[in-house]
Formats: C-alpha cells, structure tokens, sequence
C-alpha cells in the first residue's frame, strides 16, 4: 500500500503544480492589464484546452534471432533521480479568457486589453471576453 500513496502523491503534487502555474499566469496577466491606463482593477480566468503535457526520453533496445524470424524491442523510460527524463514540455493551449476591468466601459480601454491578452498569451480575439467590473 505504501507505494500506492506514494503514486498518489506524485498525482496530486502534479495536478497541483499546474494549477499553481495557471493561477500565476491569471496573476501575472492581472498585474500587467491593470497598468493599462483607465484600467482600473483587473481579474482574469484563463481556460484551457488541456493540461501541460510532457515528452519523455526513451530508451529502446531491439533483439532479432540469427535467422531474423523473431524480433523483440523494449522500451523503457531513462530515468533520472528517480524520475523519468522529460525532453520536452509542451503548454496547454488557450481555449479562451474573461477579463473584468473597472475601465471595460471605455472602448479605447477594452480594446487595448484585449490586444495585451491576445498578444500574450496567442489567442484570438473573439476567444476573449472583457466586462466592465462591478464597482466595490
């Protein structure tokens, strides 16, 4: 059983790892879309289409009989630390954002915000939804 919770962990801690990533992209795309002048105060969801995914290194090794009527291949992970050997990381794609700016009422405002989203993070603009913020 020990090794089941240790799997979980591991499920958990990665699931965990992208939402922090998402959050922190929100607040970063927050942050920066407030200094837009007229602005005002900024939030951001972001969705994506999936989540981040990774390429692991593989190691393959092929064994053939002398009369070649058989052929095997293992292919196993090359591990590192314990952990598989990532070769690449690709982001989840964009599937849209809602951005809510007190300043949303001011075309010139909504529109510079939804270039700076676009821009950003390489999404269409008719991906993108902007709202005036409710005022507090």
């Amino acid at each position: 059983m020990a090794a089941a919770g240790g799997h979980n962990e591991k499920k958990e801690t990665a699931a965990s790892v992208r939402e922090v990533t998402e959050e922190n992209d929100e607040k970063r795309l927050e942050e920066i879309l407030s200094q837009i002048e007229g602005a005002g105060d900024v939030s951001v969801m972001i969705t994506y289409y999936s989540s981040a995914e990774k390429d692991i290194a593989y190691e393959t090794k092929t064994a053939s009989r002398a009369d070649k009527s058989e052929r095997s291949e293992d292919k196993r992970a090359v591990m590192t630390d314990g952990e598989p050997m990532v070769v690449k990381e690709v982001y989840p794609r964009v599937k849209g954002v809602i951005v809510t700016a007190q300043g949303a009422d001011n075309s010139a405002v909504k529109s510079a915000v939804c270039e700076a989203v676009a821009a950003s993070l390489d999404v269409p603009a008719h991906r993108i939804c902007i709202y005036k913020k409710e005022e507090e």
